[in-house]
């Protein structure tokens, strides 16, 4: 990047940088837009699951001013997507329906997308824009902060990184709060950075305003207390030279203090409108309904309800009732499946598993290279270094360190507010790189660059599906699923291909945020309870290795039968499509590892022969 060199102007070096900034998340928007929206005949994604109850819930907060939907989540990143939505009078809303005062925000969601005489391609398109804004933005702050330590050089490169990372265009099209938890992440680490080294009362200001803003984006954000008071220390300890550690702590601290102080205050303020026309007694249902009603929640039921009788103490409470509820569904867990292993609760590699094989190979050698480039420059006897790689090290550490622990193994979008600070700490190891002049560093790290630019480009459309080279494409439905693979964005791209195959009849056991026989008339709903069956089938992924958990507990027909068959399809990675004749079940006969003492329908070897009149 000779254009950003000395015998440049400055002003025309920030010329040249704009424009590559504006190129690079000009792609990456159009990479998310169409990927999502669709092109030349290519199918975009189709709904997926958490959309159906964001979305609902987004547009409940800005029209309404009622927060009754999935207040396991913040108001914000909910109504940024719901906003676009709210202001079109075309759109039918979901209080004619009943899941309104059944506070169901699933089936609001089916609602407002599949019921109300609204077409669903457009509530996606304008619910996911606001979203795909949000990524860039977050875009905007990694380069600011990479240009801001190192160079623009370098700001740019992290930026193309970022720019080209597939999990990144994955979610960030979508109208969910994992790209939202990361901006909010960034914007709090990097304020604080500020507060801590300056002394002024608009830095701490502004850090309070940042952590504010990511408590609202997503609760994961509640782990930055602990990030941000672990800064302090170090903060504190680096600072010891110049005065007593005692000294230091205490002036970090009270900017600490205030920083979450301002926080919360924020926090207060934005629920209140979002929960202005809740009633009383819905506020009460709703408390009651979300917290498990065993006597270990009784204590904080009671508390919770002393809120819910006004307006401007029932933001507060409500915004207590969420983080409640996110601690709870952490320690609980789901049906987890990697590499052949089915838990109901948790596999404890799952995350480090989910990385290796879902992360670009060039991201994982660059950090690897970065973490060694880290400690051969002895960056720990150096104290603005020390302090630069503490800003990146903290947040990851502590953020996997949590995600160890819990239980909630869905999906690699969990560790999204890791990934700029993952790529940040690649900005430190190319630096240091171009720093030494070393030309076969550069090189091998523009190739690497690269190397991830054409990887990513190969999945488009399908970056939901993403896995790195070291996973055979047919495979990935058995290494991952959830949403690691399989969150229903595949629905549309199965109706093409029933289309382009011209299959009449075809059973779907869909996962996801669509209907198929909304777009596929020729559907039939389908359950692995039901047995062996012959014809075209297609089940999504998750269905497929979940139900080998769910038959065994259930004593049902699970998919394991499918597992002799190879697919004839797979859409997207995450929708596996059979073709099964009579023939196929004969050479081929099901069985059970397991007793089965449920079945329906009931599915027999002797019915499959006499298809054939054997």
């Amino acid at each position: 990047m000779n254009f950003l060199n000395k015998d440049i102007s400055l002003s025309q070096r920030k010329y040249f940088a704009a424009f590559f900034v504006f190129l690079i998340l000009g792609f990456m928007f159009l990479l998310a837009f169409f990927s999502s929206r669709g092109i030349f005949g290519i199918p975009g994604d189709s709904g997926t699951v958490d959309e159906i109850a964001h979305i609902p819930s987004g547009y409940s907060y800005d029209r309404y001013l009622d927060f009754r939907l999935n207040p396991e989540h913040p108001p914000l990143a909910k109504a940024l997507a719901g906003f676009p939505l709210a202001i079109q009078n075309s759109i039918n809303g979901i209080k004619s329906d009943w899941s309104w005062e059944g506070i169901n925000q699933w089936e609001a969601g089916w609602y407002l997308l599949y019921e109300a005489g609204n077409d669903p391609a457009n509530v996606l398109f304008w619910a996911r824009l606001p979203m795909i804004f949000l990524m860039i933005g977050l875009g905007l702050f990694i380069y600011k902060w990479a240009a801001e330590l190192w160079s623009r050089r370098i700001g740019l490169l992290v930026l193309l990184l970022y720019a080209f990372y597939p999990d990144v265009i994955a979610h960030g099209r979508l109208v969910t709060t994992d790209i939202a938890a990361a901006f909010g992440y960034v914007i709090s680490i990097y304020y604080f950075d500020k507060a801590l080294v300056k002394n002024d009362h608009k830095s701490v200001i502004y850090a309070g305003i940042a952590f504010g803003i990511a408590q609202l984006l997503k609760f994961s954000a509640f782990l930055l207390f602990g990030v941000l008071l672990f800064l302090v220390i170090i903060r504190s300890i680096l600072n010891r030279k110049e005065s007593s550690f005692i000294g230091e702590f205490w002036k970090n601290i009270k900017k600490y203090f205030w920083t979450c102080t301002i926080s919360l205050i924020v926090v207060w303020i934005v629920y209140i409108p979002f929960v202005w026309n809740t009633p009383a007694g819905i506020e009460h249902e709703v408390i009651e309904g979300n917290l498990t009603q065993d006597p270990g929640t009784l204590m904080q039921r009671i508390f919770l309800h002393l809120f819910e009788n006004n307006p401007i103490t029932r933001g507060l409470g409500h915004y207590l009732l969420g983080v409640l509820l996110v601690f709870a569904r952490v320690a609980g867990g789901n049906a987890t499946f990697a590499l052949g292993q089915v838990s109901d609760k948790s596999i404890p590699w799952y995350f480090p598993f989910a990385w290796l094989v879902k992360t670009p190979i060039s991201i994982i050698v660059l950090f690897l290279w970065s973490i060694i480039t880290l400690f051969a420059s002895k960056f720990y006897k150096n104290k603005d270094k020390f302090w630069t790689a503490s800003l990146f090290l903290t947040p990851w550490l502590v953020y996997w360190a949590f995600t160890l622990k819990g239980s909630l193994n869905i999906g690699i979008r969990h560790l999204m507010p890791t990934v700029p600070f993952v790529l940040l700490l690649i900005g430190y190891g190319l630096n240091e790189i171009w720093e030494s002049k070393s030309k076969i560093g550069r090189y091998f790290a523009g190739g690497l660059v690269a190397f991830l630019i054409v990887s990513t480009l190969s999945y488009f459309p399908s970056y939901i599906g993403y896995f790195n080279e070291a996973v055979p494409r047919d495979q990935r439905y058995n290494y991952l699923v959830d949403s690691s693979l399989d969150w229903g964005q595949d629905l549309l791209r199965l109706k093409k291909y029933v289309d382009d195959n011209n299959i009449n009849d075809i059973k779907v056991d869909y996962f996801g945020g669509s209907v198929p026989s909304y777009y596929i008339p020729e559907s039939r709903k389908w359950h692995s309870s039901y047995g062996p069956t012959t014809g075209w089938l297609a089940i999504s992924a998750t269905f497929y290795q979940s139900s080998k958990l769910y038959g065994e507990k259930e004593g049902k027909w699970s998919y394991g039968w499918l597992d002799v068959f190879e697919p004839v399809a797979e859409i997207g990675g995450s929708i596996l499509v059979f073709n099964i004749t009579p023939e196929d079940l004969i050479k081929n006969p099901p069985v059970s590892p397991y007793p089965i003492t449920k079945i329906d329908p009931v599915w027999s070897l002797d019915q499959e022969k006499r298809k054939v009149g054997l």
